[in-house]
């Protein structure tokens, strides 16, 4: 066993995968991991793995003194299961994560509660197998699960991959070349042993039983080579159709199918076997090539992904470039024994070159790497500096605004021009009413930021207050819209969609909820939380509206997915403030604040003497602030932003009214583009007014915080404003589609005015 990296320190490392490998379906998946952390334990490692759970498997186990499993969840519900999991506290005290993205991401760059340097480990990229299965909801979803996450959550996140192939793949995802580092798999030394074929022809099929990896063309190999038999070992969720396959082709007396196979079973099977093969669509590396090889049998495989590399074409075994020439080469090979043993025993060499222990130590590297970062000095310079929190925000807000985009290319494809023109103009009604939220926010921000909330006991009964009176308000505006449907519908000017318009004035209230958890959070300089409710909100429009969507609800449904996803976040965002809540009233010290500065008195920071609440404050647990309290104070901003807001989304309603039809929904999806630079601006304000508010509450300086904004905001609009002014058609036609240009000429005009807004 090789010896440990000499220059590594010992790593507490997470794990987070859909499937380890005591899944039964672990799959290659599962063999890269056990091979490498059995490694890692053995150098001095602590390893906690979250996985999806299986039959038989229990919640929690530990069968080594540095290594940690938990199952929780299905295929889908791990995901959520996890995140919960570390929430709770497992894992948190890692050195660096490992995530392992099989087509889903776990999407951690938006868990706030793990500020952990983190690596990626991909296999290959997913996006042909979700189409190959699911057509077009398998495209939709490809680009919401794995391409999108993978470009703009973790591009600045070090990536492990097993080939260049699948390197190549991340890259045209849009990951930097040099953040992609390649680890091939290694097999294990006790899988060598001599090839001991049967007696009769025999082709081997071992890997998961699943639609992409196209066992259909095995089926056509064994029909070529009339001689030969096939064994097929795996289990998975395409088992049924293929036994059907085998039996309508007539093909049951000559196939055996094992299901799942334990270790010594699976090298008997690589012994026994004359040729392996595998058809998939798209492979990373496979596995089972060099596995096979280890037990001097030659693969033979179609020339797609990583295969190339595992398999040398001619040396070790064979290669096609379509199912029948697959067959052909097999046929030939199965009729030279000679020719077979020489491809084996060529691949049996090779496969002594890839080693667990070299893989293992690669991968280390990375994590090493990563967590050496997490500890810099400069990253927790840049981690704490203001730019960086006005960045980060800036940078969530262009997410939020890439999510919009995509809601935009979606509901285009599935509503058409007419009728995303519909939902373009409810949701702009909605906008204007929006304002509310915004200004209660800050509202809520600067309280928090000048202590006027009191203490958590007050604060939190302030929040379940403010909670209780919108809850009712929802309800109650909710039936008044539901009896007022029509008018309101009429004046959006979507008269055909009168329940949706009905759904607009209870949105409203929701979004008062959401903005206030909002508010409270970043005068408690929870940035992070802030910024991830910025993404999952209309990650959650988008889901759930296309949800509804695709259940047949049309344009309703597409809107209905905008409250549903503000209330699932207000939930999240309620239940983050709890826990920060629970802090000891007895010791608590607003969030941020170490004590007064040095050059000022006790009393001056705080803003009341030692020992006594802020203003506004009340002992016992009572609200500090009553809702309508909050409201009075925000008149102003309330005004001011109504005004803006009505500039900002009047004209599509106008433009509804006046042209309606494809030319009102190409107008509203050329306004959708113009108003990137808006919610970065909004973005930047969730850092820019709770800081510059502490800093005059101190006396000092607020402008450099202004500046900063304004620095991070120019960054962001200059480029964007460029390109609407010199290639508007080709933009709108590139995202969109050819039917949405007619509007390209008003783009820089439109960009230049949400600019100055």
């Amino acid at each position: 066993m090789t010896s440990a990296p000499a220059d590594i320190r010992p790593l507490h490392i997470l794990i987070l995968t859909d499937r380890d490998w005591t899944h039964p379906q672990g799959g290659g998946t599962g063999t890269n991991l056990y091979g490498q952390v059995a490694r890692w334990l053995q150098w001095g490692h602590r390893v906690t793995v979250i996985g999806g759970a299986h039959p038989g498997a229990p919640r929690c186990q530990r069968p080594h003194a540095r290594l940690t499993l938990y199952h929780v969840g299905s295929r889908l519900t791990v995901f959520p299961r996890a995140a919960w999991l570390v929430a709770r506290g497992v894992g948190r005290d890692a050195d660096v994560v490992l995530e392992v993205i099989n087509g889903i991401a776990f999407f951690t760059p938006l868990w706030p509660w793990l500020r952990r340097p983190r690596v990626a480990l991909v296999h290959h990229v997913h996006q042909h197998h979700y189409v190959s299965e699911l057509g077009l909801q398998g495209r939709i979803a490809a680009w919401l699960l794995e391409r999108l996450p993978l470009r703009y959550l973790y591009r600045s996140t070090p990536f492990v991959t097993i080939s260049l192939a699948a390197r190549a793949d991340l890259v045209g995802l849009g990951i930097p070349a040099e953040q992609v580092h390649v680890s091939y798999l290694g097999v294990e030394p006790s899988q060598f042993r001599d090839s001991r074929p049967a007696t009769e022809p025999t082709l081997l099929y071992l890997g998961r039983l699943k639609q992409y990896k196209r066992i259909e063309v095995v089926l056509d190999v064994l029909e070529a080579v009339p001689e030969a038999r096939l064994e097929i070992a795996g289990e998975g969720d395409h088992r049924a159709s293929l036994e059907h396959e085998i039996e309508r082709r007539g093909l049951s007396g000559r196939v055996r199918l094992h299901g799942f196979v334990d270790e010594a079973d699976k090298a008997e099977l690589y012994a026994r076997a004359w040729v392996a093969l595998t058809a998939s669509s798209a492979e990373g590396w496979c596995l089972t090539v060099m596995e096979a090889g280890a037990c001097a049998t030659p693969s033979a495989a179609l020339n797609v992904g990583g295969l190339p590399e595992s398999i040398v074409d001619g040396q070790t075994g064979l290669l096609a470039d379509t199912p029948a020439e697959l067959s052909a080469r097999v046929g030939e090979l199965i009729r030279s024994p000679a020719r077979r043993d020489e491809l084996g025993l060529a691949a049996q060499a090779r496969a002594r070159g890839f080693s667990w222990e070299s893989t293992a130590s690669a991968t280390l590297g990375v994590l090493n790497d990563a967590a050496e970062a997490g500890r810099s000095p400069l990253r927790t310079r840049l981690a704490g500096s203001g730019l960086a929190k006005a960045g980060g925000l800036a940078g969530a807000t262009l997410v939020n605004n890439a999510i919009q985009v995509l809601f935009t290319v979606v509901f285009t494809r599935l509503l058409g021009v007419s009728g995303y023109g519909s939902l373009a103009a409810l949701i702009s009604a909605f906008l204007i009413l929006l304002v509310g939220g915004q200004a209660l926010q800050v509202a809520a921000a600067r309280e928090v930021a000048l202590h006027r909330l009191g203490r958590p006991a007050e604060m939190a009964a302030s929040i379940r207050g403010w909670t209780r009176t919108l809850l009712a308000a929802t309800v109650a505006l909710g039936g008044a819209a539901m009896l007022l449907r029509a008018p309101l519908a009429e004046v959006v000017g979507v008269p055909q969609h009168a329940w949706a318009a009905a759904a607009i004035v209870p949105t409203a209230s929701l979004w008062l909820l959401l903005s206030l958890k909002r508010g409270v959070l970043q005068g408690l300089h929870s940035y992070a939380a802030v910024g991830a409710s910025i993404v999952l909100e209309p990650a959650g429009r988008l889901f759930i509206g296309l949800a509804l969507v695709l259940a047949g609800s049309g344009v309703t449904g597409a809107y209905l997915g905008t409250p549903l996803a503000m209330l699932l976040t207000s939930s999240a965002l309620g239940w983050l403030l709890h826990r920060r809540l629970t802090i000891s009233d007895a010791t608590w010290v607003p969030a941020g604040a170490s004590g007064p500065p040095a050059e000022m008195p006790a009393t001056a920071a705080s803003g009341s003497p030692a020992g006594v609440p802020a203003a506004g404050a009340s002992a016992g647990g009572r609200p500090a602030r009553p809702l309508r309290s909050l409201v009075s104070d925000a008149w102003l901003p309330l005004v001011a932003l109504t005004l803006l807001a009505l500039l900002q989304n009047v004209d599509v309603i106008v433009v509804r009214h006046q042209v309606g039809g494809s030319r009102a929904g190409s107008y509203a999806a050329a306004a959708v583009a113009a108003k990137a630079v808006v919610w970065v601006g909004i973005g930047i304000s969730l850092y820019l007014l709770p800081e510059a508010a502490r800093r005059a509450a101190a006396g000092l300086d607020p402008r450099p915080v202004l500046l900063r904004g304004l620095a991070v905001l120019a960054l962001v609009a200059l480029p964007e404003l460029l390109v609407f002014a010199l290639a508007p058609d080709l933009l709108l036609s590139l995202a969109l589609g050819a039917a949405y240009t007619q509007a390209s000429g008003a783009l820089v005009l439109l960009g230049l005015a949400m600019t100055l807004l």
